[in-house]
């Protein structure tokens, strides 16, 4: 589902231009075979067109409600997707040197991202106290059922957050849920179920994008999960 709606929203204006094109089409032979129905004299004649006609409706109805459920989805479903917006999981590779234009905003950024990279300095795995840091669970606590997530999420220009697992040593994240407002020792939103997770060490971690689509260094701490039986 969240592969489609992700589809659905990046490819929106090349559907709706073509549907739009064979609904046209579809009109224009809808609007001929209703003339050749009008017209015809005969009993053969007239069930042809008829039934072109027929044919004609079934797809100018089916096309309309295609470029409705379109129109429904986009702006209904997608923007109280539980995921926020279906973004990509982000893996972060600290080694590598980030490249890109220069231009006047640059600076600002470039020292927005010191100041940032500077108070993470004195944090543990990207976290920074009273910004960006878990509260429930804490570092190596053991965890096991539902559970409902708390932390700090506050850092300037904030754009969108979220927050994932992986079982330890694996590169492969599985997001929990998303936000976009600044949460100060609350619910981060949505819980995590580890009843179908098989008992082990996992890692859970806090993804901040700023408004400027610049993924910052997620905070990361080590859970345990134990069977809840």
């Amino acid at each position: 589902m969240e592969e489609f709606l992700r589809f659905l929203k990046q490819n929106e204006l090349w559907i709706y231009v073509s549907l739009g094109l064979v609904l046209v089409i579809y009109l224009r032979k809808l609007n001929s075979a209703w003339q050749d129905w009008k017209s015809s004299l005969f009993g053969l004649e007239k069930e042809n067109a008829q039934r072109t006609l027929r044919g004609s409706l079934t797809m100018v109805g089916l096309l309309g409600l295609m470029i409705l459920s379109e129109f429904i989805l986009i702006s209904f479903v997608v923007p109280a997707y539980p995921q926020s917006m279906l973004l990509p999981t982000p893996t972060i590779n600290l080694f590598t040197t980030p490249t890109g234009t220069l231009n006047v905003l640059s600076v600002n950024v470039q020292t927005d991202a010191e100041d940032l990279a500077t108070q993470q300095t004195n944090g543990e795995n990207g976290c920074i106290p009273d910004q960006l840091e878990w509260l429930e669970p804490t570092a190596d606590q053991e965890v096991s059922g539902a559970i409902i997530l708390k932390g700090t999420v506050s850092l300037p220009n904030m754009a969108f957050y979220k927050f994932e697992y992986s079982a330890s040593g694996s590169n492969s994240w599985v997001t929990i849920a998303a936000g976009n407002e600044a949460k100060v020792e609350a619910p981060l939103g949505g819980s995590w179920n580890t009843k179908e997770l098989v008992p082990g060490d996992y890692i859970l971690r806090l993804v901040v994008t700023d408004n400027l689509n610049n993924q910052l260094p997620p905070c990361d701490i080590s859970v345990r999960v134990i069977s809840s039986e």
